[in-house]
């Protein structure tokens, strides 16, 4: 059975009510399971993460506190506190990429951190912002990293590159590939798509009331969302599709990428409205009746959200600790997670991934213990290139080594998989199933519109060559295909005389096509044996021909060996 687990954190603890035990006053971190029960499953003490602060991995878990420069790792096998890890300076937030295997980290000052927890390096950036980090997120492939800041501008750097030992010499001298420009004020939330191909998004929301998409990999603003208050969360619909916001009041809003808000200049284009050119300078005001209120005042800002692994559930973390459920394809609120209120504002909600699935393995590769940062240990390493001798890692194998199986006696099979497999398992849509699909939505598209019947365009025929289609046949080919995007919308079907008269008006045509098909049959056949008849005459006098040349060849010979023994017997008689 699926089950849907994730971690929520808190801030700044209020005062615990009278009615909560005493064993979960100090909890700061918690487990749950949403679905199919609900509940708490694991609880971690003494944290205290602001907005975008909390990390969480197969293994550990990683909090920057809100009041210390410090991150606190927990394990989550052992259940406890694995270390507390301090830093030059306060972690304003924090995000997990490489497997996992690598924490990026943004400063107070602007820096930003990456820490590989499995070897300890630790590469520093110069100050990348002018002020805090507020934002960190990293793309599915784990080559870029975006970075926000109070300061207004988010910065997208190469993480290959800046964990690369070729760059050891530039000793923080990184630099960011390119820089987004757009938002007037601080940017309080980043999220990124899904996608692992050059099309993936990324959207940003400021405190100047503004939601903006971007195209992160060629530096281009997408669209521009301008919004009833400042969004203080954002969170991204499992297919890319729309994305959520929720406000100081508790409320959230849906922004659809396929409404009319986003085609409004353009309605009938059919290209994707977020890179239609002609679309791009308009920005977008998404209706009222996309805003859902939540069922008390008293809830408090919503600080934090997420969505289920199908994408039909939103929740959200509010200043008053409680998780509101909030029902997406209702457009409603729908109940609330927590019995009891959590200690303080829920300022985290992190999705875990989906666990039950029966091809599901283990990581081959398992880190039992995190390696705490070991700063300046790798940078006076030789600048070519090279790995330092000191650089060692810290994992362990969580399974048996996936062995070819070697046999004397019998020939190994070849794995073949499935098209359904190789697809789903593919990081981008592969071109032959695009072709396919394509190919398919042009034939639905066809089905529609009615269309002349040519036999062949290198055997014209007489009139008889083209039949138009009926129009109760196309009323029929429209109602059965279910998948056209053209087929009409009809309250009732056609009854079985009208289906009956227009498959009798089909076997019509189709005997039209087979009659005149037969009669072009026909002539070309006698053309055949014609030509065939026009060759071998041609043969026949070809051969005819030269049979009389070679008579004439031998009658002439013939006269001139008379007429040279003629001439021989008449010197003879001199």
């Amino acid at each position: 059975m699926l089950s849907e687990h994730f971690a929520a954190s808190i801030s700044a603890a209020a005062v615990a009510p009278k009615a909560a035990p005493n064993s979960v006053k100090d909890v700061g971190i918690s487990v749950f399971e949403s679905q199919p029960h609900s509940g708490q499953r694991a609880s971690f003490k003494k944290s205290n993460t602001t907005a975008n602060c909390l990390a969480v991995s197969p293994s550990h878990i990683f909090a920057a506190q809100a009041d210390k420069a410090v991150v606190n790792v927990y394990n989550r096998e052992k259940g406890n506190q694995e270390a507390t890890v301090p830093f030059q300076e306060r972690i304003t937030c924090l995000a997990l990429a490489c497997e996992d295997t690598v924490l990026v980290l943004g400063s107070q000052t602007g820096r930003i951190f990456v820490w590989e927890t499995h070897t300890g390096r630790v590469v520093i950036t110069s100050q990348a912002h002018l002020q805090q980090v507020t934002a960190l997120v990293v793309d599915p492939t784990s080559n870029f990293v975006l970075s926000a800041s109070a300061d207004a501008s988010i910065h997208v750097w190469s993480l290959p590159a800046l964990l690369s030992f070729t760059n050891a010499a530039l000793q923080g001298q990184h630099s960011p590939l390119h820089t987004l420009s757009g938002h007037r004020a601080a940017i309080t939330s980043l999220v990124v798509g899904h996608s692992a191909g050059f099309c993936n998004i990324a959207v940003s929301a400021s405190a100047d009331q503004s939601c903006i998409v971007w195209d992160y990999h060629e530096n281009q603003l997408l669209r521009t969302v301008l919004l009833p208050a400042i969004p203080r969360c954002l969170t991204l619909d499992p297919a890319d599709r729309a994305f959520y916001t929720a406000y100081d009041d508790g409320s959230v809003q849906v922004v659809d990428f396929y409404s009319e808000a986003f085609s409004a200049a353009n309605p009938d284009s059919v290209q994707h409205p977020l890179y239609d050119q002609a679309q791009a300078a308009m920005p977008v005001q998404p209706p009222q009746q996309t805003r859902w209120t939540p069922p008390s005042a008293d809830q408090g800002a919503a600080l934090s959200a997420m969505l289920s692994y199908d994408g039909s559930m939103l929740m959200t973390g509010h200043s008053n600790g409680n998780v509101l459920v909030w029902d997406v394809p209702l457009g409603r609120y729908s109940s609330t997670f927590t019995s009891i209120p959590m200690m303080g504002p829920v300022t985290n909600l992190v999705p875990l991934p989906v666990q039950g699935f029966p091809d599901t393995r283990p990581a081959l590769i398992s880190q039992a213990a995190i390696v705490k940062p070991k700063h300046a240990a790798f940078d006076k390493a030789d600048l070519d290139g090279a790995i330092p001798g000191n650089y060692n890692l810290s994992l362990q194998f969580s399974r048996q080594l996936p062995m070819p199986h070697i046999s004397a006696s019998k020939k190994q099979a070849a794995v073949i998989e499935s098209d359904f497999l190789t697809a789903l398992t593919h990081p981008v849509f592969p071109e032959s199933l695009l072709a396919d699909s394509l190919a398919e939505l042009a034939s639905w598209n066809g089905s529609a519109k009615p269309q002349p019947i040519a036999l062949s365009a290198a055997a014209p025929v007489a009139s008889t060559a083209q039949v138009e289609v009926p129009a109760a046949q196309q009323q029929v080919s429209d109602s059965a295909d279910f998948m056209s995007l053209d087929a009409p919308e009809s309250a009732s079907g056609p009854t079985v005389e009208q289906q009956n008269e227009a498959l009798r008006a089909e076997l019509a045509a189709l005997k039209r096509v087979q009659r005149a098909s037969l009669v072009q049959m026909e002539s070309l056949r006698k053309e055949k044996v014609e030509l065939l008849a026009k060759i071998r005459q041609d043969i026949d006098d070809d051969m005819e021909d030269e049979v009389n040349e070679d008579e004439k060849s031998e009658r002439a010979w013939g006269r001139l060996a008379a007429t040279g023994e003629y001439l021989e017997s008449e010197e003879e008689s001199e």
